[in-house]
């Protein structure tokens, strides 16, 4: 029986009942062919952090390091080929270099429509949500919050990417044009905040509750620099979610 025969239109919640609820990809990059982009310190201390949060949810992780934008193609590939019916659910995470709307690969930058537009028509993903994280800067500002000691002029990419598929959820470590922080030893100011709310919430709370906590968690975090310039900065997560059912990630909810 096909994920569309199995779905009940009037049905509140996604159904989480299988016995793994899903895959979780991480596709981690921390160094990079053009130097000037720098390594990634602290993004393994991420990588960390999501696998264990999401293998207590009963989720496989799965972790992609340093590919280059051909061999992310591939990997896409082959996951849209994935016989989904066993799993109810897909978690991506990016975790990379951004700027001007683009997404850096190991060799060159591109956009980030391609974690999307893959499941657009395969059949094992359809009525499933699909979640996609993406840590990485899309600008050069930075966040005072109240004050504002210094602003940087960006060039920002005027299309602005969202899915045009139901059943996505896509979060940004931050807003357009902003900065995403992260430290070389305790990993992205996001993705902690992320890991933090998702132990505390994800046994009780459904998905778009739980990241406007993870927003709230946040946007109260700030971050310590030497350079007094970039001192006491703060970012704000974006969403956009064409999910058409309430999602709880413990199945103990369905």
């Amino acid at each position: 029986m096909s994920s569309f025969d199995q779905f009940d239109p009037f049905r509140d919640c996604y159904p989480m009942t299988k016995e793994k609820l899903g895959n979780v990809y991480i596709f981690n990059h921390i160094t990079f062919d053009n130097d000037t982009l720098g390594i990634r310190y602290g993004s393994m201390k991420d990588c960390k952090d999501i696998e264990e949060v999401f293998q207590n949810l009963k989720f496989d992780v799965i972790i992609y390091n340093d590919l280059t934008y051909v061999e992310i193609l591939q990997k896409l590939y082959n996951i849209a080929k994935k016989d989904y019916s066993n799993f109810d659910c897909l978690v991506i995470f990016v975790l990379t270099h951004g700027r001007n709307g683009k997404l850096f690969a190991r060799d060159i930058d591109y956009y980030p429509d391609v974690y999307w537009k893959n499941f657009n028509d395969r059949s094992s993903f359809m009525h499933k949500p699909k979640l996609i994280f993406i840590q990485g800067p899309r600008g050069d500002e930075a966040d005072d919050g109240v004050r504002i000691l210094k602003t940087i002029p960006t060039k920002t990419d005027t299309t602005y990417l969202i899915p045009h598929i139901p059943d996505v959820l896509l979060m940004y470590s931050c807003y357009d044009g902003s900065y995403s922080w992260r430290c070389g030893i305790t990993g992205s100011s996001f993705v902690q905040c992320l890991s933090k709310e998702f132990k505390l919430r994800a046994k009780h709370d459904d998905i778009l509750t739980l990241l406007t906590f993870v927003n709230q968690r946040i946007s109260k975090y700030f971050i310590r620099l030497p350079d007094n310039i970039r001192d006491d900065k703060r970012q704000i997560g974006t969403i956009v979610s064409t999910l058409t059912r309430v999602l709880y990630l413990n199945p103990v909810n369905k």
